[in-house]
C-alpha cells in the first residue's frame, strides 16, 4: 500500500485543526461542571492539551454519514472526558510526571484532587451521551468497563501474560475508546445501522494506534535512545517474535510495521460498506495516515 498523498494528507490535518477547534470550547464548558464540587480548576488542568483524535473521529465519522457536527459534538466531548480521566489516572498507577511537555495532574492538583475530578468526568460524560439514546449510553459503559479493565490487566498481569494476549491487551486499554468514538459518529449521524461497521474501524485504528506506538518506543529501546522497556513494551517484544515470528531486535520492529500496514489496509476496506464522499475517503486513508505519523517520530517509515 502507498503512503498517503500529501494533498490527502493536508486535508486530513485541515479537517483534524477544524474540528478540534470545533470541540474545544464546549471541553472547557464541560470541565466547568466540577464547579459544585471545587473541582473546576484540575478538571480544567486534566483536559488541557491533547490532539483529540477520539472526538475528532466521532466529528468526521457523523459528517461523513450525512449528519451534521453540531450534532455530534457532545458524544466528541463525551468520548475526550473518558479519554482524558483515564490518562489522568493511568499517570498515577504509573508513576508518570510529565504528559505533553507539562506536570501531570497529580503532580499539580494531588493525587486525592486528580482521581476525584477524574471520577467525576464519568458520569458527565455518561449524562452527555444520554441525548443518543440508550444504544450509545450503553456502549459507552462497556467501553469504559473494557478500558478499566485493560488497565487493571495491564497493570496487574501484563508481566506475566503469554505474548498470544498482547492483542487482546491492546483492544482493551486502546482500541475500546477508538472503537466507541467511531459508533458514537454512526449514531450521532442517525445510521445506527452502520454502527458495528464503524466500530469494527474504530477498533483497527486502536491496534494500528498502540502497535505503533509500541514498535516506535521498543525501536528507540534498541537504539539506545530509551533506557528500558515498561512491562506492555516487553510483552511486545514477546508477541513480536512469537507470533510474528520474528527474531528480537530490528526485525521485530519490520514485523510489527507490517502488521500495522495489513490492519490499516484492513481498517480502510471496512469503509467500503458506507455512502460514497469526500470524507469517507479521508476516512479511509486516516489508519495509513496515523500509523505513518507515529513511526515518522521514531525516524521509521511504514512499509
Amino acid at each position: 500500500m502507498a503512503g498517503v498523498p500529501s494533498e490527502v494528507a493536508e486535508e486530513i490535518v485541515r479537517e483534524w485543526r477544524r474540528i478540534r477547534e470545533m470541540l474545544e470550547p464546549h471541553l472547557a464548558e464541560a470541565a466547568r461542571s466540577a464547579s459544585e464540587a471545587g473541582l473546576e480548576e484540575v478538571a480544567s488542568y486534566i483536559v488541557r492539551g491533547g490532539k483529540r483524535f477520539r472526538g475528532f473521529l466521532v466529528v468526521l465519522v457523523a459528517e461523513a454519514l450525512g449528519g451534521r457536527a453540531e450534532d455530534a459534538i457532545d458524544a466528541a466531548v463525551a468520548i475526550e472526558l473518558v479519554h482524558s480521566a483515564s490518562l489522568a489516572i493511568d499517570d498515577i498507577i504509573d508513576k508518570d510526571r510529565v504528559r505533553r511537555g507539562s506536570p501531570v495532574a497529580w503532580i499539580v492538583h494531588g493525587v486525592e484532587k486528580t482521581v476525584l475530578a477524574s471520577l467525576l468526568m464519568i458520569p458527565v460524560a455518561q449524562r452527555m451521551v444520554e441525548r443518543y439514546g440508550l444504544r450509545a449510553l450503553t456502549r459507552v459503559v462497556a467501553a469504559w468497563e473494557r478500558t478499566v479493565r485493560g488497565e487493571i490487566l495491564d497493570y496487574l498481569a501484563t508481566p506475566h501474560l503469554p505474548p498470544s494476549r498482547y492483542l487482546e491487551l491492546v483492544d482493551m486499554k486502546t482500541g475500546s475508546l477508538f472503537a466507541l468514538a467511531a459508533a458514537l459518529g454512526a449514531i450521532a449521524a442517525r445510521r445506527p445501522d452502520l454502527a458495528p461497521r464503524l466500530e469494527d474501524y474504530g477498533g483497527h485504528l486502536g491496534r494500528i494506534y498502540q502497535v505503533a506506538d509500541d514498535a516506535s518506543d521498543y525501536y528507540l529501546y534498541i537504539k539506545g535512545r530509551r533506557p528500558k522497556l515498561d512491562p506492555s513494551e516487553e510483552l511486545f517484544e514477546k508477541w513480536a517474535t512469537e507470533q510474528l515470528g520474528a527474531t528480537p531486535g530490528e526485525d521485530a520492529v519490520k514485523a510489527a510495521l507490517e502488521y500495522v500496514a495489513r490492519e490499516a489496509r484492513k481498517a480502510s476496506q471496512l469503509l467500503e460498506g458506507i455512502p460514497a464522499s469526500r470524507k469517507r475517503e479521508i476516512l479511509k486513508a486516516i489508519p495509513r495516515f496515523m500509523a505513518e505519523k507515529l513511526v515518522e517520530e521514531a525516524g521509521l517509515t511504514l512499509p
